[in-house]
């Protein structure tokens, strides 16, 4: 197939993702920014953890949010960030009163289970045109074509090109962003 414009190609490519179960019934996630991405990073893992024994209803937090992302950041390559989330369970302290269960003591939280890919409880969203704030004040904001959720959580990032432009530009826009830190 030929695609005269970027634009047609997302498209084309998200209703084949679809066709797939990459939709989640919940629809495309259209233009979210970082904290968007967060806050149903956050919703999802809630309603993943939610029983008794881990947030026993309670939401989670900001801060404890913040310890989770903190445990991705510390990570520098995608093998160490494959081994702390694939089957494994991230440790939090709880600060949420709602919980008076667990507030101040520890609970391991669910994040995926590589069993449960394509089943289960894991979720399967699209993210189209991912916005990301400039890391510096004099560079200038991202945008990025696509990026698969699983449970919330990108795992993909997908950069599209028309039809008779070098996969190469698609590339070097990923290194870019990478060096900017904007993933």
């Amino acid at each position: 197939m030929v695609f005269d414009t970027e634009a047609a190609f997302e498209e084309a490519v998200i209703e084949k993702l679809k066709a797939y179960g990459w939709d989640d019934a919940g629809g495309v996630i259209k233009r979210p920014t970082e904290q968007q991405l967060l806050e149903n990073w956050a919703a999802i893992l809630f309603e993943n953890n939610k029983h008794r024994d881990c947030l026993n209803g309670a939401p989670l937090t900001q801060t404890e949010i913040q310890q989770v992302v903190e445990q991705i950041r510390v990570k520098r390559t995608p093998v160490a960030i494959n081994e702390l989330i694939n089957g494994k369970e991230i440790i939090i302290k709880r600060d949420n009163a709602d919980d008076e269960l667990h507030v101040g003591k520890e609970v391991a939280l669910k994040i995926f289970h590589r069993d449960e890919i394509a089943g289960g409880q894991s979720r399967y969203q699209i993210a189209q045109q991912p916005v990301f704030s400039s890391k510096s004040k004099l560079g200038h904001d991202r945008r990025g074509d696509l990026m698969l959720l699983i449970n919330g959580m990108p795992l993909f990032h997908i950069e599209l090109k028309k039809s008779g432009v070098p996969v190469s530009e698609a590339i070097g826009q990923i290194r870019k962003y990478a060096a900017e830190g904007v993933f």
